[in-house]
């Protein structure tokens, strides 16, 4: 599976949540949601697949995001999905994105409807004209959750700094155009309780 350098499987029930991130806590979650199945995935180039577009990395200075998202997207629901899902089997479906994956996850929202839910945790929506790609490519999910710390807007880094602006501004949009839509803002900055903010977008979902 092109973009995918492994996946775990953890729990057992009819509602699937696939999680991009955070890969050494996803293990425990089917203790608090007993009729959930967690799929932790591990992507092998996050510059490449879990960005939408080439974009120019602020990190380091001549590199680049490649902009591959399309190929995991495809590799998520061709290959990954069927392997791991009953057959014929009616089920719920979430993707859970942390960093780079967030903004993975929020795109993916856009390429298909085959996700009850989209979540962006700290997600990289500081990733160039995120919120005007998503005012002409609306969401096909029925429910979207965003969080973020409230640090991480105070990143010397210019680019990052926008990142709280432009989620606000990504939220407000999809509430108008009638999304199920959540923002909340946690303590600390990017690095900071990354198993309880994944662990808050799951309860948002599953309950």
């Amino acid at each position: 599976m092109k973009g995918i350098s492994e996946y775990h499987k953890y729990g057992e029930g009819n509602r699937y949540v696939y999680i991009i991130g955070g890969e050494e806590f996803v293990s425990s979650f089917p203790i608090s949601f007993p009729d959930a199945v967690f799929i932790s995935i591990k992507v092998e180039d996050w510059n490449r697949y879990l960005s939408p577009y080439r974009m120019e990395n602020p990190f380091r200075k001549g590199d680049y995001f490649i902009g591959d998202a399309d190929t995991l997207a495809s590799s998520i629901l061709r290959s990954l999905i069927p392997l791991v899902e009953k057959r014929g089997e009616k089920s719920e479906r979430y993707l859970i994105g942390y960093s780079m994956g967030g903004l993975f996850s929020l795109y993916s929202g856009t390429l298909t409807d085959k996700w009850n839910g989209v979540a962006s945790v700290s997600g990289s929506l500081w990733f160039e004209d995120m919120d005007e790609y998503f005012s002409s490519h609306p969401l096909k999910t029925k429910k979207v959750y965003l969080s973020l710390g409230r640090k991480e807007k105070e990143s010397r880094n210019k680019t990052l700094r926008s990142v709280e602006e432009k989620t606000k501004a990504i939220y407000e949009m999809m509430t108008k155009e009638g999304i199920e839509c959540t923002f909340t803002l946690q303590e600390g900055g990017h690095f900071q309780d990354e198993e309880k903010r994944i662990r808050d977008a799951v309860s948002y979902f599953l309950g």
